[in-house]
């Protein structure tokens, strides 16, 4: 894994030997239009994001505006349903009515028959005994009643059991005839009864025929209205496929961008290199005139890459800023060096901005004013993580916290050897500054996104993008 790590750095620096042969004019215009290509698409890309997300949103209010009319028709569809039932229940209830009130009818029927049979009966004895008492009721015959008996008393019971028999037989014909007209009014209130259930038992089933139009007609719109459903979900799911892809191509134009500002990065940190060994150290200490906007810049800048430091840290970072500013070989102002192209990436990530709307806190003003009024614990230009310092086996550097900070980079990786057995030349060192100033944008870029719910990847100390 070394050798090939060390193998990448070395193409890295064949490429690029091969564009610092042409005047750094040129060099400049062509880092600068690769990197002008690559903002731009950043800045497409953003806007595609942005009308994506808008699409997206769009998308899921239809989603859930169909949603809510889908659970609208369902509960319709239930409450109909549920009426339905309830309609059944009653036709049943009104068929059990019907059959008792027939089987009521059908019972009286045959108690009139049966009164009208006892009726006739009745009056047919009643009018044989009437006619024998009525044959026989002669005054002879009375006569003969009355010396038949044996005394006046027995003539009267005589008498008075023929009255008695006469006045029964009226009392059961005034009986059967009283029960008839029972019967016949019971006949009267059960057929009624029974036209009244026929046609309540017609409105139910008008009702049920209603009601199973309404169920075939709602569940025809809610199978209709799932479908719209399905279908907005799946626009829903293109936008995020979409909305993904596009995530994935910002991710990669942010690692472009970090290689493009490395490699333009890299003709700077030779050139200070070469003063170095040349014995030209620039003075970058002393106080500058700064604005009140060059605080809140310096302190949001402080605080976008140190925010979790010690004081110490945040100094340091500080001081790179304000060391940069004082030299000949970067931007005379604070705005200038934090806005410089292809170097902080907090400010071109837009994060810098983020703080200054809501307001650098007071531990980084106060630190932007000790740093501007001249105050510095070291005279580094370049810093980066303690990691990947060790990664790339640097040998020089003031650490502070998770930081490393350093002016010009030592490294102790070694060149790859050369042998009698190859015919391909011996690759020469990286040049360390170089890819020391491509890990701190890459790590800037990883700090950026750490805090963000939805991370795709991450940038390794290689450049390379990384998917989690």
């Amino acid at each position: 894994m070394k050798k090939q790590r060390i193998l990448a750095f070395a193409l890295s620096f064949i490429l690029l030997f091969s564009m610092i042969i042409f005047p750094s004019g040129v060099i400049e215009v062509q880092a600068a239009k690769s990197l002008e290509e690559i903002e731009q698409r950043q800045q497409e890309t953003r806007e595609a994001i942005s009308d994506a997300e808008e699409n997206r949103k769009e998308a899921q209010d239809n989603v859930n505006s169909l949603q809510s009319e889908a659970n609208e028709l369902r509960s319709n569809y239930n409450t109909l349903y549920g009426k339905l039932s309830s309609i059944n229940k009653k036709i049943e209830e009104a068929n059990d009515s019907i059959v008792n009130t027939q089987s009521e009818i059908a019972q009286l029927e045959e108690d009139m028959e049966e009164a009208k049979l006892a009726e006739t009966e009745q009056y047919e004895a009643m009018k044989a005994r009437m006619a024998y008492f009525y044959e026989n009721s002669h005054d002879m015959n009375l006569l003969l009643v009355l010396l038949s008996s044996g005394s006046f008393a027995e003539f009267l019971n005589r008498a008075t059991a023929m009255e008695r028999v006469i006045s029964h037989d009226r009392e059961r014909l005034r009986s059967y005839q009283e029960l008839q007209l029972s019967i016949a009014e019971k006949q009267a209130n059960l057929a009624e009864k029974h036209e009244e259930l026929q046609s309540y038992q017609d409105d139910l089933n008008a009702s049920q025929d209603e009601m199973d139009d309404l169920l075939v007609g709602t569940s025809a719109a809610l199978s209709a209205k799932n479908g719209e459903v399905g279908d907005a979900e799946e626009e829903l799911a293109s936008y995020e496929r979409q909305l993904e892809k596009l995530r994935k191509r910002m991710k990669s134009l942010e690692r472009q961008q970090a290689e493009a500002q490395a490699a333009a990065a890299r003709a700077l940190a030779e050139e200070l290199a070469r003063a170095q060994a040349d014995g030209t150290v620039e003075d970058t200490s002393g106080a500058i005139s700064a604005t009140a906007s060059d605080v809140q810049i310096l302190a949001a800048t402080i605080q976008a890459e140190a925010d979790n430091q010690s004081y110490e840290g945040k100094l340091a970072v500080g001081s790179v800023i304000m060391n940069r500013v004082k030299s000949s070989k970067f931007p005379n102002t604070v705005f200038g060096v934090v806005s410089q192209d292809r170097q902080f990436a907090s400010y071109s990530s837009g994060m810098v901005d983020a703080i200054l709307q809501r307001g650098p806190n007071e531990s980084c003003v106060s630190i932007a004013n000790e740093v501007i009024g001249g105050k510095r614990n070291g005279n580094w230009l370049f810093f980066m993580t303690k990691a990947a310092a060790d990664g790339f086996g640097i040998v020089e550097y003031q650490q502070i916290g998770a930081h490393v900070f350093f002016l010009v980079w030592k490294t102790n990786t070694p060149s790859v050897p050369t042998t009698t057995e190859t015919t391909q030349e011996s690759t020469p060192t990286p040049d360390p500054a170089a890819q020391a100033v491509a890990d701190s944008v890459i790590d800037a870029l990883n700090e950026e996104t750490s805090d963000e719910e939805d991370v795709l990847g991450y940038f390794d100390e290689t450049g390379a993008w990384i998917m989690n």
